[in-house]
């Protein structure tokens, strides 16, 4: 009981302080709470709270989105005029193999310096082929193939259609519940296309028609690709997929080089073809890249989607003015249609 009253008696003390103890007028200290602990308890009665940006900060930053989403979207709007040019010039074939063997040693190199660069769980292998093989045989093989016979305008509006392919495969696949009014958005997309796709039938221009029925091919591999991805992305961070992913893709193409004539000889490829294939290589699939990521990181997912419905206007423009191709008025009115479902369905996702 003489302890008990004099523990009773003494004064309270901050945690870790010293306190005069009553037996033989000693000091001691008292106990002393663990560094993990007090940490926690200094956290609970007053918490940090981040710094308030200010309002020239918060502008600069803005800019800053602002500049990196233009900025893609002006690199993947020429990348459909650029990958034409070089595929009148060498072919779609040899285009693709460049490309991505190109894309593959700048992404590896990288990978092999950046910071927080992260290895594949063995697990994830199997998914990440898959992931190759849709992307780049499949997505990139129907997209350069396609747009042989295609026009630039045509395939920047059919890729349009990605949002709206992603969710269904997302509500077949990732069980995400759809809605009547998102069902109606698709269906005026789906409308676009078959107005772009009936005008060239009509016409009897089956070139353009088989061209357009494979960058829809590649629309629904992409769709597809990114979808499956999402399970990697909850434990990667999407340099990491995006990399295994393209690198794995061409290392199934390699096959293709040993066809014979897949490749002319490098010393006749002409350096305006090189300027193309190194446009396709770093300036797609490593700058635009970032770029969109970036966006993504100071802005919410939906909006920065929304910014890619400027790309068929853009990739249009541009090929009436370099390419001097001519848009008819089923275009016009496909377009219209095209990016008014797929406005409608994003917005309504993120309400």
């Amino acid at each position: 009981m003489r302890y008990l009253r004099a523990w009773q008696d003494t004064p309270s003390a901050p945690l870790g302080a010293t306190v005069p103890s009553r037996r033989q007028g000693a000091v001691v200290p008292s106990r002393r709470v663990a560094p993990v602990a007090a940490e926690r308890v200094r956290s609970e009665v007053a918490p940090i709270r981040s710094p308030t940006p200010s309002p020239g900060a918060s502008i600069l930053q803005k800019k800053r989105v602002a500049f990196a989403l233009a900025a893609n979207q002006l690199l993947s709007s020429g990348t459909h005029l650029i990958a034409k040019g070089a595929m009148t010039a060498i072919g779609p074939l040899p285009v693709a193999l460049l490309r991505f063997a190109a894309a593959s040693a700048a992404l590896l190199f990288y990978q092999r310096f950046r910071a927080g660069a992260e290895s594949l769980a063995r697990r994830d292998v199997p998914l990440i082929l898959f992931l190759g093989f849709l992307v780049v045989p499949v997505n990139q093989g129907c997209f350069l193939f396609g747009l042989s016979h295609s026009t630039p305008s045509h395939a920047a509006l059919l890729y349009a259609l990605t949002p709206v392919v992603v969710l269904l495969l997302a509500g077949r696949i990732l069980r995400e519940r759809g809605t009547w009014s998102k069902l109606a958005g698709m269906a005026v997309a789906f409308a676009g296309v078959v107005v772009i796709l009936v005008e060239r039938g009509l016409k009897r221009d089956l070139g353009v028609f088989a061209g357009d029925l494979l960058i829809l091919a590649a629309v629904f591999g992409w769709s597809l690709y990114t979808v499956l991805s999402k399970p990697l992305l909850a434990r990667h961070d999407p340099m990491t997929v995006t990399t295994w992913a393209i690198v794995s893709g061409t290392a199934l193409c390699l096959p293709a080089f040993f066809i014979p004539g897949a490749l002319p000889p490098l010393r006749t490829i002409g350096p305006a073809v090189w300027g193309g294939i190194f446009y396709l290589a770093i300036g797609t699939s490593v700058i635009a890249y970032p770029l969109w990521m970036y966006a993504l990181r100071h802005l919410e997912a939906s909006k920065v989607a929304v910014a890619t419905n400027t790309q068929p206007i853009l990739t249009a423009a541009l090929s009436w003015i370099f390419l001097r191709e001519q848009l008819t008025p089923g275009f016009f009115v496909g377009a219209a249609l095209i990016l008014a479902g797929v406005t409608w369905v994003e917005t309504r996702r993120s309400a």
